[in-house]
């Protein structure tokens, strides 16, 4: 037969606390025994009330009819810390049936330590970089208290150690770390919880590092006003304290005392604590030149030296810009974005694609006019000539348009134009007009004439032709002068 405990394994209590255990078989049970530590063996029956003994100890459970066999104890004494043990036997059987467990009655920790290594300067006081070794250590606790470690808020436990001496526990945490300069002032911090405590126990020690002056970007200060007394401050982190000398150009001021003009001035170091250290140096009034000066802080002592540089201005300070990941993120995708559609609307231009898709095919036929033309003269002799001739050159639209609309009908119309070069004394054209009107136009020597062939008319009747159909086509004539006339102009 099984017998369940609950609570089961080990029970914590504090004195004066109650405490019930109860003991449960599968089966109905005839007899129901205890044994507590102190008060010995003893028979318990659901009829067993408190006045029948010392009021102390009860009863427990629901019954035997259900197999229950508890006690109840009102107030934990000192006494009843040890091994309870319950026996049942069941009706079905005559031989009994144990359980038991551990009834811990708690006693607080006596004391709380904190041990660490010494340091290369004796006792708690270490230098930077080297290690520091941690334990605290919690005794007599019964159970073990449950011990942690800070170094002033930060946790810095790594493992927990308890272990038992004639019944009382000792607990103990152990930490390491290598020291930085912002440990310095620092405490090191063992709490210990307990059951039996109401408030935990406390053990601290303070930390003490030695360090060289910090390093520091250049220093910028703003708003000094021309005319003004204006101030420079400056703080330094270093321990222990170190020695500040100004350099102002060429010119080097120790603390506490005036330059040679008695302009400027500085002061004795404060101390902010923790091996902060405040150091200011005044202007009486400040000029222009005081803001192009250069100004050096030197800081020294027995670990180390550094140099500050200060820089003056008399505008205000600009306001800081934080962004966040998500604006940085935001401004970069926009920026792709952007490259993107530039990229496709110049592929769409040169492919001749979506929104330039009518342009295409008015661009290449302009372009195939310059390719199409041949003879002696190039274009660029027979406009010469022209020019010589005192004739304006005419922009025709029709080159960039590739179609033409008639003013008075709103037809579309197909043009042909046509260059002709001639002969100064031989030729003469004119340009056909526009539908029935005609007039003729003389040439320059050496001009050119222009001839647009109105196909409007020809066009009549004819079924209209899709916007895609539509053509524009140019035809240059170059006449040639014959060798015996090139010589007598010559």
């Amino acid at each position: 037969m099984f017998i369940n405990t609950e609570p089961k394994g080990d029970t914590a209590v504090r004195v004066g606390e109650p405490l019930q255990i109860l003991c449960t078989a599968p089966q109905e049970i005839r007899f129901c025994r205890v044994e507590i530590p102190g008060e010995g063996s003893m028979l318990l029956t659901p009829a067993d009330t408190s006045e029948d003994r010392d009021g102390n100890i009860e009863y427990y459970g629901k019954g035997f009819s259900i197999g229950e066999c508890g006690v109840r104890i009102a107030k934990v004494k000192e006494n009843h810390h040890g091994i309870f043990k319950c026996s049942l036997t069941s009706k079905k059987e005559r031989q009994e049936e144990t359980a038991s467990l551990n009834i811990i009655v708690a006693k607080p920790p006596e004391t709380v330590e904190i041990f660490t290594n010494s340091g290369s300067l004796g006792g708690n006081t270490f230098r930077k970089g080297e290690k520091l070794e941690i334990s605290c250590k919690a005794k007599s606790g019964r159970p073990a208290a449950n011990l942690t470690l800070f170094l002033d808020e930060e946790p810095i436990g790594e493992e927990r150690i308890s272990y038992d001496m004639n019944m009382n526990a000792v607990a103990m945490q152990n930490a390491s770390r290598s020291l930085d300069w912002t440990d310095n002032g620092r405490m090191i911090r063992c709490i210990a919880n307990h059951i039996a405590l109401d408030r935990p126990i406390e053990q601290t020690k303070p930390l003490e590092v030695y360090y060289p002056p910090q390093s520091q970007p250049t220093v910028e200060r703003f708003g000094y006003v021309i005319g003004r007394r204006g101030i420079i401050n400056v703080t330094v982190h270093a321990h222990p304290r170190p020695r500040f000398t100004w350099r102002v150009n060429n010119e080097r001021i120790e603390e506490g005392r005036p330059d040679e003009s008695n302009r400027l001035e500085t002061s004795t170091a404060v101390d902010l604590g923790n091996g902060a250290w405040s150091v200011i140096l005044m202007i009486d009034s400040v000029q222009k030149s005081d803001t192009e000066k250069e100004y050096m802080l030197m800081a020294t002592n027995n670990e180390g030296s550094n140099e500050y540089r200060i820089v003056l201005s008399t505008s205000s300070e600009p306001a800081g810009v934080d962004l966040d990941a998500g604006s940085i993120i935001g401004i970069v995708v926009g920026v792709l974005v952007l490259l993107l559609i530039i990229f496709l609307v110049i592929f769409a231009r040169a492919t001749g694609r979506w929104c330039f898709a009518g342009r295409s095919t008015t661009r290449n036929l302009g372009e195939s006019s310059d390719t199409e033309s041949a003879g002696r003269y190039s274009r660029s002799e027979v406009d010469g000539a022209s020019s010589r001739g005192q004739r304006k050159p005419r922009i025709n639209l029709s080159r960039f348009f590739g179609r033409n609309k008639d003013k008075v009908s709103g037809a579309d119309t197909d043009t042909m134009k046509t260059v002709v070069t001639v002969d100064d004394e031989k030729l003469h054209t004119v340009e056909p007009a526009v539908q029935e009107g005609r007039t003729n136009l003389p040439t320059g020597e050496g001009g050119i004439v222009y001839a647009e062939l109105d196909l409007t008319q020809q066009q009549q009747g004819v079924t209209p032709r899709r916007i895609n159909e539509d053509k524009t086509e140019y035809a240059e004539i170059l006449y040639t002068k014959p060798e015996t006339e090139e010589t007598a102009d010559k």
